[in-house]
């Protein structure tokens, strides 16, 4: 008994870390990158105040103290002036390198690979603008990785619990006798055709000829056309060969135990449960509306000026990655506690978005059936 129960303990062990050590290496690899981001542009941004002894920054503020000296009575002709002036204001001026403490530039980093982009806060260096392109060009694959594993434990959850809230009697009425035959029916209807058994007639049909036929020649005749088509059909459910890629040739080391081998396989099902989501989309909206309004009621309590509804447009503006950055964060630092409810929200509406697609490409197909009917 000791033994049988260490060895399914091991067992589900192994089991468990089959599935949790990719997700831990991806999530592990994604924190990693935003720290060493966040102490890299704090290197390059933070290092310098750009605004300090600017010939033009002196220049515009000394135009600006002449504008604003005069009185009212020449005020509306100094108004063009003051359009003239105001779109040269440079971004650089108003740098400062308390702004780019680490924690500051860990929110820019995890708004650089969530492709959120606010625009409050941004490299105004070149060495800055080079590597910041450099870092997204890598920081976004991972973080695209990240959300698309996210996204496979997400839909496993969804399909659980909408498949489970389905059998609750409550919501699962009886049905018809004759609806309940309808399923069994279409499953018929679309049995593929490689499933479907050939039938074979064996008696040949009466000959015109008065003369007795041979029983042995039709026979014969007719075993070898049953053993054609069973070698036929033997030739088409045969498994396909495995793929070159597959074999452990070129890497010895996946063939030495069948845990490094079952890693790899769930490394390659990143993805699929995504695809086979499929859950009414009233479900998912009301799903993603529920995920917005917490976080825009937890929002105002550390920041003060936002209202619930300004805290909701700021959390859709950001978890659809559009990032306008008109509603600027007083405290970002706290806001950095919710990258986790950042990841998993934007895989939400990503299925959401994913869901939405699926049904335009459904209609867009019923449609174009409908329009070329009967034309083409």
């Amino acid at each position: 008994m000791e033994a049988t129960g260490s060895s399914q303990a091991r067992r589900c062990y192994q089991e468990a870390l089959e599935k949790l050590f990719p997700r831990l290496c991806f999530l592990c690899s994604l924190v990693t990158y935003a720290l060493v981001g966040a102490l890299l542009f704090s290197a390059i941004e933070g290092g310098q105040d750009l605004g300090a002894g600017d010939g033009e920054l002196e220049k515009f503020l000394e135009e600006l103290c002449f504008l604003l000296q005069c009185n009212k009575t020449v005020m509306e002709d100094r108004k063009l002036d003051l359009r003239r002036l105001l779109p040269t204001v440079k971004h650089q001026w108003f740098h400062r390198a308390a702004d780019w403490s680490f924690l500051s530039s860990l929110f820019f980093c995890c708004t650089v690979i969530s492709t959120v982009g606010y625009s409050h806060i941004f490299p105004v260096t070149r060495l800055g603008k080079y590597v910041c392109m450099l870092y997204a060009l890598f920081g976004i694959p991972l973080m695209v990785l990240v959300l698309t594993d996210t996204g496979d434990i997400l839909a496993t959850l969804l399909s659980t619990a909408y498949n489970r809230l389905r059998k609750l009697p409550f919501l699962c009425p009886r049905l018809p006798t004759w609806c309940s035959r309808l399923p069994s029916r279409r499953r018929r209807a679309a049995k593929p055709a490689g499933q479907t058994v050939p039938r074979i007639i064996i008696d040949a049909p009466e000959p015109q000829d008065p003369s007795p036929r041979c029983p042995s020649a039709s026979s014969s005749s007719n075993v070898e056309l049953l053993e054609r088509l069973l070698a036929r059909e033997k030739r088409n459910t045969l498994p396909p060969p495995p793929r070159a890629v597959e074999r452990s040739t070129s890497c010895p080391e996946l063939a030495s135990g069948a845990l490094s081998f079952s890693v790899i396989s769930n490394l390659d099902q990143v993805g699929r449960q995504v695809e086979k989501l499929d859950v009414p989309l009233p479900l998912i909206a009301l799903i993603v509306f529920a995920y917005i309004a917490c976080a825009a009621a937890v929002l105002p309590a550390w920041e003060e000026h936002l209202d619930f509804e300004d805290a909701f447009y700021f959390c859709f503006v950001t978890l659809t990655t559009i990032g306008f950055g008109d509603i600027a964060l007083q405290h970002p630092h706290f806001f950095l506690f919710f990258s986790l409810y950042i990841i998993v929200g934007m895989e939400i509406v990503c299925i959401a978005f994913k869901l939405v697609q699926t049904r335009l490409i459904r209609g867009y197909k019923r449609f174009m059936l409908f329009f070329t009917r009967g034309r083409f």
